[in-house]
């Protein structure tokens, strides 16, 4: 569960085996120590690297990286610049005690693992510190995740080819729910879909947007994955919650059981969906309705009555997702 962080001095204010110190007493290992000169084009890589206009005293001197290793990483709520947020709450606190010695900002700290990646992408020092994960297929990545007992996970749907027949391509894109985001994407090593280097990253749920739209590396090929968590309004809280608890094996991999995977369908189908797609109409048609009950109020009618029996809400989803109430 070992999770890559890091600390900048902006000014070297500290010394080194203060840091040290300072990063032990929170639990966490120090792996390296990166000493870097000035920042050429310092506007622009800082501005790309927090996101917002930055030309301050930042990389205008020489600075030191800490490279951290978090073995135990532990997310939680902490209020940030960006309002409450889900952090690594070891680093978020070793920065904050560093901030309240110096002063300002003179101290950077890395929030959840998206944020390490992409400042060491920014400071050309990803190659150099950061071994991606790269699965050898789908069935590597399934097992992965059944090898963490604290992650509770599945596929929602179009599962059907899962694992041995599914095709590895640019245009796979996985649905899943997972009781952790944070904790999957550890497990996993994913990535941002969103466009970090076009400053789309503001979007991401790990920068304090609302994507939660993935990449694994699956032999060497970007794979998409939707890490739906419980309690982000896809559907309502209890709803996950129940579906997660009634969930199946199929294979290595969970899914819903046949009750929640048509009802939980049909919404994605009519709720989520302007219109309902050829895909779907062929699963509701194996679960016997006919064809030409297959439209928006017929099938609303058949969800309202077990929205209602289970006291599930319909809920606003994050703004990427359509919500087409009727």
């Amino acid at each position: 569960m070992d999770e890559l962080h890091i600390i900048i001095d902006w000014t070297s204010h500290f010394d080194i085996d203060f840091v040290n110190s300072s990063i032990r007493e929170f639990q966490l290992d120090l792996q390296a120590i990166h000493f870097h000169q000035v920042l050429p084009n310092k506007k622009d890589v800082l501005t790309s690297f927090y996101n917002t206009i930055v030309d301050d005293f930042r990389g205008e001197t020489p600075f030191r990286i800490y490279i951290i290793n978090d073995s135990n990483p532990v997310y939680d709520y902490r209020h940030t610049s960006k309002g409450k947020r889900v952090v690594n709450t070891k680093l978020f606190d070793l920065k904050f005690y560093l901030r309240n010695i110096v002063g300002g900002y003179k101290i950077h700290g890395t929030d959840n693992i998206q944020e390490t990646k992409n400042n060491l992408r920014c400071l050309g020092l990803f190659q150099q510190y950061y071994k991606q994960k790269n699965f050898n297929d789908i069935n590597h990545v399934f097992d992965t995740l059944n090898s963490c007992p604290k992650l509770e996970w599945m596929v929602m749907r179009n599962y059907e080819q899962m694992p041995n027949n599914l095709l590895i391509d640019e245009h796979l894109d996985i649905d899943m729910l997972v009781n952790d985001y944070f904790l999957v994407k550890n497990i996993l090593d994913a990535d941002s879909a969103t466009d970090y280097f076009h400053n789309h990253h503001k979007d991401a749920y790990d920068d304090g947007g609302n994507r939660i739209l993935n990449y694994v590396y699956i032999n060497n090929s970007k794979v998409l994955f939707d890490f739906r968590y419980i309690g982000d309004n896809y559907y309502d809280i209890q709803f996950q919650k129940d579906m997660m608890a009634s969930r199946i094996p199929f294979h290595n991999l969970y899914i819903p059981d046949k009750t929640y995977h048509i009802f939980s369908l049909i919404y994605h189908a009519i709720i989520h969906k302007p219109a309902i797609s050829d895909t779907y109409t062929s699963i509701f048609i194996s679960y016997g309705i006919e064809p030409q009950h297959i439209n928006k109020p017929f099938l609303k009618a058949v969800l309202d009555p077990f929205m209602k029996r289970h006291n599930y809400q319909y809920v606003q989803p994050e703004p990427s997702v359509g919500f087409f109430i009727e």
